[in-house]
């Protein structure tokens, strides 16, 4: 232990001072009238002086610094496979009378070494075990992920895992689990027995239609240990089946794609749900069913790209929105277009209007006739005459100089759902190329992402939509190379599904028409019957100007009729509603509002589906966790081995308590023993000034 002070140590000998002249000063003659002899003054002064010094130190403001050992048990992360497909493929009732109470003894033995972490994991990661097994989804990559995130370091010294090695979303574990840099211990548990089975593996349909055209679905079917038997695939929607098709299992593992096709004959959202006929002996019958969900429009949106010059940006752009058959995209160069605006739902200006091309009547046809414009920045573009079109954001900077910005979602947005996987890849891929300046948002501007320069987190827009006073929005982008923002979705997911439903929406909300409408609801069209339902709502006064002081409430209604009445929460300058615990089905609601002693009413849809993920499914996966053990150095086990993992546990040699030492600092004054030091001296000095006469 040592002792500093925040000012000079020189100084104390002053602080000393000050105690002996202050005792001086009260003592220098004693007390004649009591007749004090000398050794009594003399201790009455010294025991002044030193309350006095006392207290003077404390002026240098003193700091003790201490060094603080601390030992650290290893941190032992259990984690346990909370799925519905344990439920299946697993001995349920072996599960819950043998394992579940074991492994719950297991972790409490081990709290005596180690420092033990436990997990459930599924669609989502909880604390502590929970044996319940109603989670929809399997997502290893995740609890790994998070495991790192939260323990990673030289205390994380091992993990376990158990479950069936059935991973129906996310990455491949396997790359998470060498990031760890720990052993991976795993618990296989369900029955790798294959049992007969016939079952729908997957469904393949796209999820907008147009009303009348055919509506291909792809039904791929397996069987096990069903040769020669005969059954049927089935499309049905209500009562009504819309098409069949007979189903011969030639072989013995059996797999084919059935195709059908469906007439989209009612527009909206539209469910069909596909059926293989059970056959006799199945080990299952739950995952003969799955449903898929479209939404039939009426009309395709015309959307049309007009760039300063050809520029990959606009390839990006309109492969995003082909790949949905709801839009129908033009493209050209600003000097080539010679057709009419007025013809198209929305344009897109790419780096226009620029130092060449200003494209200022083309934009004034856009204002005049009302349509809603995206507009793409970049290298070259004229920006006073950008800022005096008030899109929402004005920049203040050189023509031709450019930065580097990466795009950070803005919570805050709420025009359309943003699903945080989504949000998150955009927030990996690499840096648009924006305008170098000064940023400034406009009023009824929202900014869906916002610039991240280098690590520095600005409140600069890099997206951003404009509330417009009229009746159309428009959009800006705020910089050029999205065509990598394309390439980096296929390069870390994949798939380029991330870019294309961003675009998809941004392009939706800015095309649609019912802008215009002064009430409006907003929310995605289907739902999984685990997740809350989400509505937010806008209200807008005649300026066209966000409000949420009227209540605004929603009546929701099942298909038996059943109606259930509930009431919109002010969120921001707009409102929101989150419903829990419907059941799958298809639901309708009227939302409604008064503003100034005008009414407004909505009408909408939206569907509840059942996840069935875990049901798809019935033989256990062990050849996973095998992976994840032998590559990080763990074993794999089977239920009745936890005394095995146990003793490879205590043999592992990063399996061993720390010894940390740091220094810890803390002011003087904080502590307890100097009062009552304080508190005694000035005591002992009473009670003998008491005891002899004096106050």
């Amino acid at each position: 232990m040592s002792l500093t002070t925040l000012y000079p140590l020189w100084l104390a000998p002053l602080c000393v001072l000050l105690g002996v002249l202050y005792a001086w000063v009260l003592y220098r003659r004693g007390d004649p009238a009591l007749g004090w002899g000398r050794p009594l003054v003399l201790v009455l002064a010294l025991l002044r002086c030193l309350a006095v010094s006392f207290l003077a130190f404390f002026l240098l403001g003193p700091v003790v610094r201490t060094w603080v050992r601390e030992v650290r048990k290893p941190i032992l992360v259990i984690a346990h496979d909370g799925s519905a497909s344990l439920a299946i493929i697993g001995d349920t009732a072996a599960l819950k009378r043998t394992y579940h109470p074991a492994l719950e003894q297991f972790a409490a033995s081990l709290a005596e070494r180690y420092d033990v972490r436990t997990f459930t994991y599924g669609n989502a990661i909880s604390d502590g075990l929970n044996f319940d097994q109603k989670e929809n989804r399997t997502d290893l990559a995740q609890l790994l992920r998070d495991v790192r995130d939260r323990f990673a370091g030289p205390d994380l010294g091992a993990v376990i895992l158990d479950g069936d090695g059935i991973v129906n979303r996310g990455r491949d574990p396997r790359h998470e689990a060498a990031r760890l840099a720990v052993a991976v211990h795993t618990i296989a548990l369900g029955d790798t027995t294959v049992r007969p089975d016939l079952l729908i593996r997957n469904v393949e349909a796209t999820r907008i239609a147009y009303l009348g055209n055919e509506l291909p679905i792809l039904v791929h079917v397996e069987a096990h240990h069903l040769g020669g038997k005969r059954s049927r695939v089935r499309v049905t929607q209500g009562e009504q089946t819309l098409a069949e098709k007979e189903l011969i299992v030639h072989s013995d593992p059996y797999q084919n794609q059935i195709p059908l096709l469906v007439k989209a004959s009612r527009p909206g959202i539209q469910r069909f749900k596909i059926t293989v006929l059970p056959l006799p002996g199945e080990y299952t019958e739950q995952n003969n069913t799955a449903e898929v969900v479209v939404q039939v429009l009426d009309d395709r949106q015309k959307v049309l790209l007009l760039g300063e010059a050809p520029h990959p940006d606009m390839g990006a752009i309109r492969k995003a929105l082909e790949g949905s058959e709801a839009y129908a995209v033009t493209s050209a160069s600003f000097s080539s277009f010679s057709g009419e605006v007025v013809e198209y739902d929305l344009v897109v200006f790419h780096r226009l209007p620029s130092i060449r091309q200003n494209a200022a009547d083309l934009l004034q046809r856009c204002t005049q006739r009302n349509i809603p414009v995206l507009h793409v920045l970049g290298a070259g573009m004229d920006l006073q005459a950008f800022n005096a079109l008030g899109r929402g954001v004005q920049v203040q900077g050189a023509q031709r100089t450019t930065t580097d910005a990466r795009p950070l979602f803005d919570p805050a947005f709420s025009l359309f759902q943003v699903d945080p996987s989504v949000a998150q890849a955009f927030e990996r891929f690499p840096p648009l190329q924006v305008p170098f300046g000064q940023y400034q948002q406009g009023a009824g501007a929202v900014a869906l992402f916002r610039q991240r320069i280098g690590m520095v987190r600005t409140e600069q827009p890099l997206i951003v939509v404009q509330q417009s006073q009229t009746a159309a929005r428009s959009a800006t982008i705020c910089g050029e190379g999205l065509w990598r923002w394309r390439l980096a979705d296929q390069q870390q997911n994949n798939t380029t599904e991330h870019f294309d439903l961003m675009v998809r929406k941004l392009v939706q909300l800015l095309a649609n028409r019912s802008n215009a409408e002064r009430f409006r609801i907003v929310h995605e069209d289907v739902f999984d019957d685990q997740a809350p339902v989400i509505l937010n709502a806008e209200l807008y006064d005649p300026a066209f100007e966000l409000v949420n002081a009227p209540d605004a409430s929603l009546t929701l209604t099942d298909e038996s009729g059943a109606q259930l009445p509930l009431a919109f929460s002010r969120s921001g300058k707009g409102y929101r509603l989150s419903v829990d615990g419907l059941t799958p089905g298809k639901y309708t609601y009227v939302a409604s509002t008064t503003l100034s002693g005008s009414s407004f009413t909505v009408k909408g849809e939206f569907l509840v589906r059942p996840v069935l993920l875990e049901q798809a499914r019935t033989v256990a996966d062990h050849r996973l966790f095998a992976d994840l053990s032998a590559s990080t150095g763990g074993i794999m086990v089977a239920p009745d081995g936890l005394a095995t993992l146990r003793d490879t546990l205590d043999r592992a040699e990063g399996m061993v308590s720390r010894s940390y030492a740091y220094a810890s600092t803390s002011d003087l004054i904080t502590q307890k023993w100097p009062f009552f030091v304080l508190l005694a001296l000035l005591a002992l000095e009473w009670f003998l000034r008491r005891r002899n006469g004096a106050y």
